[in-house]
Parts: C-alpha cells; structure tokens; sequence
C-alpha cells in the first residue's frame, strides 16, 4: 500500500469538503473529451456507530467503506469517502477521507456530486452516481427507514430528494450493506388494503433510472464476520466486482451476474438466521448497465484463471488483508483485477501463489510458481460460515438456471395503486338506491297531491276523510323516502370522494424472459431480449 500522508485524518469538515467541491469543478472537463465513456462517480459512506442505545456498533462497516473505495479507485473515475476508522482499519489503510460521516457532510457532499453528474450529462456523457453505504439501518416508530450516520439519521425522504429525484437525466446506484436495508422497496411487502397514511408515497419503482443492491435476511440484520474483516455481503459484491462473476468474459460486471454470483455463495447456508437473501435488480431503463466495465478502468493487472477442475480460491494482499473469495466451475474462464499498489496472495485449497507488484496485465496462473500456504491471520472465525459460505460452484451452468428462474422471480413485487373512483361498488349501491328512494319520494308525494286535488273536489265528509288518511300517508312516504334516499346519495359521493379501495397490481420488471448461454473462445456469453 501508499505510504500514508502526513496529514491529519480529519481537518474541519468545511475544509473537506471545500476540497471535493473544487475537485467537482475541475473533472468535467477532463472527462468531456472521452467520447463513448461512461462517466463514474462513486460516494461511499461507512458508519460503524448507531444512533440507538441498545444497538451494538458494528465493527468492520468502516473496514468496508475503505475496501469499496480502494476498489473504485480503479473502476471509477472519482471517489468520495465518508468514514471514520477506529484504530485497527486505520493501521491497515493508507486512505484519508474526505470526510467523517456526518449528516451535514454526507447531504453536501450528494448535492455537490448530484449537480456533477446532472452537468455532465446535460454536456452528453453517459453517468453512472453510486451511492454506497456500509453500517446500521432500522424503521423509526412511523415505519420510516434511516441509515445511521456519525450525528444522525440519513432518511428515505433524504435519499429520494437530494439524490433519485433528481436524477432523471443518469443512472443511480443504491448498493446498500445495512441492517432493514429493504426499506428502500418496502412496497413489495406491504400488506395493508387501504392507502398508507402520509401525503407522499416514495417508490423507487417509480424510477427506472435507479439500480439496487441491498443485503437481506430473514432477520434483517447485518452479517459481519471477522475473518473478511467485512460484512459478508460487501464481500460477496467486491469479490463479484473484482471479474469473478463475468460469465460472459466481457470485461464487464453486470446485475444480473452479481446477483447470480452472490446466490451461489449463499445457496448452502440453510440455516435462515444465517443466510443472506439480497435483492439486486438493475435500472428497469437499462437493464444491461455494466456496474463496472474493465476496458474504461484503471486497472493494470489481472490475473487468468482457467482450471480444469472445481476450484476454490481466495485473494489476499501482502498485509493478509482477504480481497475476494470464489468457488468456480471447472473450465471457467475469468480475469481477476489485482490493485497496482502492492503484491498479492493467491490461496487454493492448501496451494499458494505470490503474484509480485512487479507484474503487470495478464497474469497466468501457469506462470506463477505454487508453494505450500501459509498460516493467514485474520480476526475472529466462524466455523459455520467457514464450512458453508461458497460451497456451491459459481459459473455458467450456475448463472443459466439461476438468472432463467429465481432470479427473475425475485423481482416481482406488488404495487398497491387506488381503483378509479368510478369503481368503487358500494358507492354504487348507495347512490343507486338514494336514486329509487327519491323516486319513490316522487311517487308518493305525485300521489300525494292528486289526492289532494280529489279532496277539494268532493263535498262528502266521509269521502275528503278518507282522502285526507291516503295524503298524510303519501306525505309520509314522501319525507322518509327522501331523507334516506338523500343520506344515501351522499353517503355514495362522500365514498367516490373518500374512500379508496387499493388495488394490487404485480409488477414483474421487463429484464429479458430468459438468457440463452453461447460458447466463445473465452468462456460464455449472456443473450438475454431486454
């Protein structure tokens, strides 16, 4: 790794981010000349701290955060990071942020790259703004969703206004490791018939612009585990980022193959309290958008692997720090992407390879020479998550079956949407039956007044009795049939205007009916219809 810089890890947040903002004014520019390049900003925040009494710290968010930006260094072409280390991360990382991960520091820092990102693709550039965090999430009282942050609560209202909202004009993505980090499509489980209260209703289904990627589980915690130093979700995704998920030897890490990816590294954790079940789904608009494209990175080295067996490998660097993990299939080809600031440890089974600083682009495996592995550190250990995590091999055998069918199943939700007030039945019935009360009304006081006429014309006394009896009757009829008929009739608009009934409507996101495998000198290929 760099050697770290003398400066101190956090001036005045004013300061940091008078730094970003002048790195803003000065990027368009120098990105305007590429032509067909998708323009990457990534915002990454970690928090390690909550914000509620009886919740635990976490302890590797802060870890994660640094591993995302190390990561995006090479596949974007800026980074901004919010974090603050505790003293472990601090010795492993040569990184300074930009800022700590405060709530002024994190909405300031998204206006100044939302306005980025608008401007440049109002100049014609393609952009991609990820916005990437790593720590606590929770519901408040109201149900509302937040993330923690250092000083307070980043909210779902916070997220739609200062950055999806305003993204009409680029691609966002959400890439969310927190516990209940399904409160950004919470729409897919709700359950109740009648509108939600609140004047607004904030569904990111609404904006086909925006990808997803958030960790999940049956308990909605967060899973960390020492021996990643990581959550193990973030690991999943940077180890499927770093070109072990590129089924298709493309050079590009898709959605659809993250998620494929991350479904065989949990599939054989069947204990539900321990298994991660994330929701990865790709801008509804562009459903092929690349969440990093190796030909417009700054990577410099990969390495090939192309066994001819099963193999499970893991990527470490020289500070023993574990990078990725991957079970493959045999005869599948990837390039993993190896950072240029130091050498690497590549580890099968009982096998290591040292991979020298000194070599640079493609690397094979062939080339290096094999030594019985050393002993690794890392903290902490898990022996259910050792035996589980990866145990089913990754390729494109895997991907086919996966992407055909649960994974496409997995992004139906459901979508409450109010009925036309012309719908609405029992409005119907009662303004209906108001109508044959007032006509009943109409009737009877007709039959009123025609007895009337008869009384005045007659000089029996008997008979202008009798006629009197049948016009009090009518007069009667005619006062009951008309207040009921009337409270009917309004109480059937007070519904068309009132009450909405919600309708359930199943979405299923246009991403393709299926995907159809094709040999290539490299490995495979992806067609899918999007």
């Amino acid at each position: 790794m760099n050697r770290k810089s003398d400066a101190g890890c956090f001036g005045s947040t004013g300061l940091a981010l008078m730094g970003i903002a002048l790195l803003s004014l000065a990027a368009p520019a120098f990105c305007a000349a590429e032509t067909g390049k998708t323009h990457r900003i990534a915002v990454i925040v970690g928090n390690n701290a909550s914000q509620l009494e009886d919740l635990e710290p976490l302890r590797f968010a802060d870890d994660d955060a640094f591993k995302y930006h190390h990561f995006f260094q090479y596949a974007a072409d800026e980074t901004v990071l919010l974090s603050r280390p505790d003293e472990e991360t601090d010795k492993l990382f040569d990184t300074r942020p930009d800022a700590a991960p405060t709530k002024d520091a994190v909405l300031e820092v998204l206006d100044a790259q939302v306005e980025k990102a608008r401007r440049l693709a109002e100049e014609g550039s393609e952009v991609v703004l990820y916005f990437i965090y790593s720590g606590h999430g929770n519901y408040d009282a109201e149900g509302r969703g937040f993330l923690h942050l250092e000083d307070g609560k980043l909210t779902t209202r916070d997220l739609f206004y200062r950055l999806v909202s305003r993204s009409e004009n680029f691609n966002v993505v959400l890439l969310i490791d927190a516990c209940n980090a399904s409160f950004l499509v919470k729409s897919r489980g709700q359950s109740s018939d009648r509108r939600p209260a609140g004047p607004t209703r904030l569904n990111l289904e609404d904006y086909p612009n925006v990808g997803l990627i958030l960790s999940s589980s049956s308990t909605g915690e967060v899973k960390e585990w020492g021996r990643y130093l990581s959550g193990i979700f973030s690991h999943q995704v940077r180890s499927a980022l770093s070109g072990l998920a590129d089924i298709d030897a493309d050079g590009k890490v898709t959605f659809q193959e993250l998620a494929s990816f991350a479904e065989s590294a949990n599939e054989a954790v069947d204990n539900p309290a321990l298994r991660l079940t994330p929701y990865i789904r790709p801008p509804l608009s562009n459903p092929n958008l690349a969440l990093v494209d190796f030909q417009q990175s700054t990577f410099r080295r990969f390495l090939n692997l192309n066994t001819g067996k099963t193999v499970r490998i893991t990527l470490y660097d020289e500070d023993l720090v574990r990078w990725a993990d991957a079970h493959l299939q045999p005869e599948f080809a990837v390039r993993l992407a190896l950072p240029d600031d130091q050498g690497s440890y590549l580890v099968e089974g009982t096998t290591e390879y040292h991979i020298p600083a000194s070599l640079a682009g493609d690397i094979k495996l062939s080339d290096l020479t094999p030594t019985a592995a050393h002993k690794l550190a890392s903290r902490g250990t898990d022996r259910y998550y050792l035996k589980h995590l990866f145990s089913t091999p990754f390729g494109p055998q895997y991907a086919a079956a996966y992407l055909d069918g649960p994974y496409q199943q997995g992004l139906v939700f459901t979508r409450k949407e109010p009925r036309a007030w012309y719908s609405h039945k029992w409005a119907w019935v009662s303004v209906g039956a108001g109508a044959v009360l007032l006509g009943v009304a109409g009737f009877s006081y007709g039959q009123a007044d025609a007895a009337h006429f008869d009384a005045l014309g007659t000089d029996l006394a008997t008979e202008r009795a009798s006629l009197n009896d049948t016009i009090d009757r009518y007069n009667a009829l005619t006062v009951a049939s008309s207040v009921v008929g009337s409270a009917a009739i309004l109480t059937g608009v007070a519904l068309f205007v009132f009450d909405h009934p919600m309708l359930k409507k199943e979405i299923r996101p246009e991403v393709g009916p299926g995907f159809v495998l094709r040999p290539t000198p490299t490995g495979a290929m992806i067609e899918g219809t999007f």
